[in-house]
């Protein structure tokens, strides 16, 4: 970033105009036949440069690069919340359906940006929903909590078994607090989400570093016996350490666990064992 003299950019500007005019940039007479002044890429060249010394002047005689994002509005930001004015109560209806009856109330042609996930966000973040795994289904549902039943959320088993589940009913109490609050759960979601963005990168770091770690582990940390090499690297079953060479992709695969033995094992590996032993170092 730099700024220059406004004087003495206004007089170069007018020494490049005269100059690309086939002028005299001093006494602004026509110049006699000169190869430069004449030339057309010449005054092509001048042309350009006086077109960026203008931008230059009109900035201040500020120059630089300067990072001015287009700010994108947020759907909160440009929901036709007005048209909301129009609700009328139909029937007790999934967060799904009542959206797809709001998106009636829209400008012709504007389809619902709403998906129904920020609602129930948000109704979970607020205590008025919580995700539970129910007993006669076994499979996680978001149900209503106390606070979510005294709005007006209740459930109904849906599905033939082994397939079902429950669906999330909103009555018009609840429908008619969605509407009012409209504006605030679009606005919080949005905040919930970004939240729950940075909290992820946060725990990914850590894990990326674990997995890191483990790699390197797996390249230099293969586990072998005392006084032993190679193929004799202790891998699963001790007893079955020689019946048959490792996979040459031993060192990137995952290493089995290895038991605490007693030293006595690994004095025998050192010093040998008898074959009367039945091959066998126990």
């Amino acid at each position: 970033m730099g700024s220059y003299d406004l004087k003495r950019l206004e007089i170069a500007i007018q020494y490049i105009r005269r100059m690309s005019e086939g002028k005299n940039p001093v006494t602004n007479r026509p110049a006699p036949d000169n190869e430069v002044l004449t030339n057309m890429n010449v005054h092509r060249c001048l042309k350009f440069i006086d077109e960026v010394l203008t931008d230059v002047q009109k900035s201040g005689g500020t120059v630089g690069m300067v990072s001015q994002r287009a700010h994108k509005q947020s759907v909160s930001e440009v929901f036709p919340y007005d048209a909301l004015a129009q609700y009328q109560y139909l029937q007790d209806q999934q967060i799904s359906y009542f959206l797809k009856q709001l998106e009636e109330y829209l400008p012709e042609g504007q389809k619902m940006p709403v998906p129904a996930t920020t609602i129930t966000l948000w109704m979970r973040e607020n205590g008025y929903l919580e995700k539970k795994v129910i007993n006669d289904t076994g499979k996680e549902n978001s149900v209503p909590t106390r606070k979510g039943e005294e709005l007006g959320l209740y459930m109904e088993k849906s599905g033939i078994y082994p397939n079902e589940y429950y669906r999330v009913y909103y009555n018009e109490k609840a429908q008619r607090f969605i509407i009012e609050n409209f504006r605030r759960i679009l606005t919080e979601s949005e905040a919930i989400r970004e939240r729950n963005r940075q909290e992820k990168k946060k725990e990914g770091s850590p894990r990326s570093a674990r997995q890191s770690g483990g790699a390197d582990r797996h390249k230099t940390g293969n586990v072998t016996a005392p006084g032993r090499t190679g193929n004799q690297a202790i891998y699963g079953n001790p007893n079955r350490a020689s019946e048959a060479p490792l996979p040459e992709d031993f060192a990137a695969s995952e290493p089995a666990p290895v038991e605490d033995l007693p030293q006595e094992y690994y004095d025998m590996l050192r010093d040998g064992w008898d074959s009367a032993d039945g091959g066998a170092p126990w």
